[in-house]
């Protein structure tokens, strides 16, 4: 098969597993290493060895070196105020400690000679943010716990790798060619220290170019990218596979200095990482020759286990020592340590300079690392979230929703739905307009939802819809356009202007707002004069005696609004249904006239000065 054909089928395999992933609500990493070995082992599509030739490893690192440079983007040190001393703890305490204990039992238990076993041991602390944030994405943990994951992921990643090139060198200079231990480590920690401080000037100096106005935005992402790899070039000159270190430091600064158009950046890398990730995974997984898992030791499976279920959990143990870290929270992070590209990838280029140095076992790295990250994948990937579920550190299936505006009736709108059981918070720049909420017992955000500071302080794991729901329609489209990337863009409802109908110039595009909650001929200021005049929002569930029929035909008489359907397995969805898609346990959500309810004044309820009551 031709080289465009085995690109076209990479394409093709990488889109349609992190499709099937995000369709079924499972990591796509698991399809992704099932559609490699279908392309490549079984089918015989991909010949990556034959396709690449001399390219395949630098292109691997390459690539491996954007995504680590992405995910270090979203490393605000905002963040560590959730988790910082766990997260510490995990990189000061945990790669140490994982170190020591995956080198001696890789020794001990997988039969390894000291050297591979040293350098193997650096390898393993490795938790590949390739894995772990598609991982953190899908399974929706708690905030802290997804906070030590990530950064222990990020931040571990290059120095599992410098770690096992420092530990092969060391044995292979120190004992093949003479070079002595003092001279070894002065000129490694000489080129490391250059390295470090050479990313965070390029960091600097990179974060004022661009703030300067110096590039124009349209060349932003691509300048950026050409810097990731010419830092990460330079810096294995220096010393080899530190520029895994190097991108590290390099996005982390950017990630913290107040760069301009940051968040525009992080979509247009987070797209390259998600195709990198894709093809690098199927480029792998269908260059393995399968016989290498099923040639495994005895020693080599024991050695495994013990990775997964003894010193992994030691690890977190030792980390959470000296920081609040609850005992469920260590159980959780203390299970969830997949690995992934980088293990692989440098687990490939080591084991052949292991096997050159004299030690012929340096060729059961491999297998063993891609053993590894085929099974904590697997597992990993789809135990987290039912296992985080069960100790109350993940959130569950049903919908959450964030409403930005506090009003009377959107309050009454949000207590309708958490007596349903649904997740509401309620979020306002203004303090007092929150106190009704507050009484209601609804979770409420005080402050500004653009802020970079929400972010940080505002759980979005738990809330998965938005509905703009203040009185300026352009502020609910800024705020739409805002969150459609992390809700996606079907997931987010802002209200209905009254220039809508107007001429097109006074309209915003479609291309920036969210969906229309209700309908395009309902307001804000509809709600609020409706709300006054005693409408209230209600639910009904659909049962056998249940009538859409009636319901449609008190709303085209004016008399309710269908506003929406709450599943039976708590979707939430903003739009009338179809009678024949309602199912018993479905809850019909409404707005209609209560003669019971008691009028609001006035002077509770804001009312635009140029309509009438």
């Amino acid at each position: 098969m031709d080289i465009l054909s085995q690109i076209a089928i990479i394409t093709f395999f990488a889109i349609a597993a992190q499709w099937v992933g995000w369709k079924f609500k499972l990591p796509s990493i698991v399809f992704l290493l099932i559609s490699g070995f279908i392309a490549g082992p079984i089918l015989g599509w991909l010949e990556p060895e034959a396709m690449f030739g001399d390219l395949l490893s630098p292109a691997i690192s390459i690539a491996v070196a954007i995504i680590l440079f992405e995910g270090s983007l979203n490393l605000n040190f905002k963040e560590l105020k959730h988790a910082g001393s766990a997260v510490r703890n995990f990189v000061i305490v945990g790669a140490p400690v994982g170190w020591i204990v995956t080198s001696a039992a890789a020794h001990y238990i997988g039969g390894l000679s000291w050297p591979v076993a040293g350098t193997f041991g650096g390898l393993l602390i490795v938790t590949g943010p390739t894995v772990i944030i598609p991982l953190l994405k899908h399974a929706r943990l708690s905030e802290r716990t997804t906070s030590i994951l990530k950064w222990e992921g990020i931040v571990n990643d290059p120095i599992g790798a410098i770690l096992a090139i420092l530990v092969y060198e060391y044995f292979h200079l120190t004992q093949g060619v003479g070079v002595g231990e003092t001279t070894f480590f002065i000129h490694a920690l000489s080129a490391l220290v250059m390295v470090v401080i050479g990313s965070i000037y390029a960091g600097i100096g990179l974060s004022k170019v661009l703030n300067r106005g110096l590039i124009p935005e349209y060349l932003k992402p691509a300048f950026i990218l050409s810097t990731v790899v010419m830092l990460f070039v330079a810096c294995n000159m220096l010393l080899h596979e530190s520029g895994l270190i190097g991108v590290t430091i390099l996005g982390v600064a950017l990630a913290n200095l107040g760069v301009t158009s940051i968040e525009e950046i992080k979509r247009f890398k987070e797209t390259m990482t998600i195709m990198l990730v894709s093809g690098v995974f199927v480029v792998i997984t269908a260059g393995i020759d399968p016989s290498i898992i099923f040639n495994l030791d005895m020693r080599g499976l024991l050695f495994i286990a013990a990775i997964l279920f003894i010193i992994r959990p030691l690890i977190a143990f030792c980390a959470s020592l000296g920081t609040d870290m609850t005992l469920r929270e260590i159980l959780l992070t203390g299970w969830i340590a997949p690995r992934g590209i980088v293990c692989v990838a440098v687990a490939g280029i080591m084991g052949p300079l292991l096997v050159e140095a004299g030690y012929a076992d340096g060729e059961q790295i491999f297998p063993l690392a891609f053993a590894i990250v085929l099974l904590t994948v697997f597992l990993h990937g789809l135990t987290a979230k039912p296992f985080g579920r069960l100790l109350g550190l993940a959130h569950d299936n049903t919908d959450g929703l964030l409403i930005v505006g506090a009003s009377d009736w959107s309050v009454q709108f949000a207590e309708t739905l958490q007596k349903r059981h649904i997740a509401v918070m309620i979020a306002d720049r203004n303090f007092h307009a929150l106190k009704n909420a507050r009484l209601n017992n609804i979770h409420t955000y005080y402050g500004e939802t653009l802020s970079e500071e929400t972010e940080y302080n505002l759980e979005m794991t738990r809330y998965n819809k938005l509905l703009a729901a203040t009185d300026n329609a352009d502020y609910n489209a800024l705020l739409c356009s805002h969150f459609a990337h992390l809700f996606s863009r079907e997931r987010v409802f802002q209200l209905a202007s009254h220039n809508e109908t107007e001429h097109e110039r006074k309209q915003i595009t479609e291309t920036i707002r969210g969906r229309t909650f209700a309908s395009k001929d309902i307001s804000y200021w509809d709600f609020a004069r409706l709300f006054r005049q005693g409408w209230r929002f209600k639910t009904t569930r659909v049962d056998k005696d249940f009538n859409m029929t009636d319901l449609i035909h008190e709303s085209k008489q004016d008399e309710l609004r269908i506003i929406g359907v709450i599943r039976g397995s708590g979707k939430l969805q903003f739009q009338p249904p179809e009678e024949k898609s309602l199912k018993n346990d479905d809850i019909v959500i409404l707005f209609e006239k209560d003669d019971k309810s008691e009028l609001v004044t006035a002077a509770t309820t804001k009312t635009p000065p140029d309509l009438p009551d």
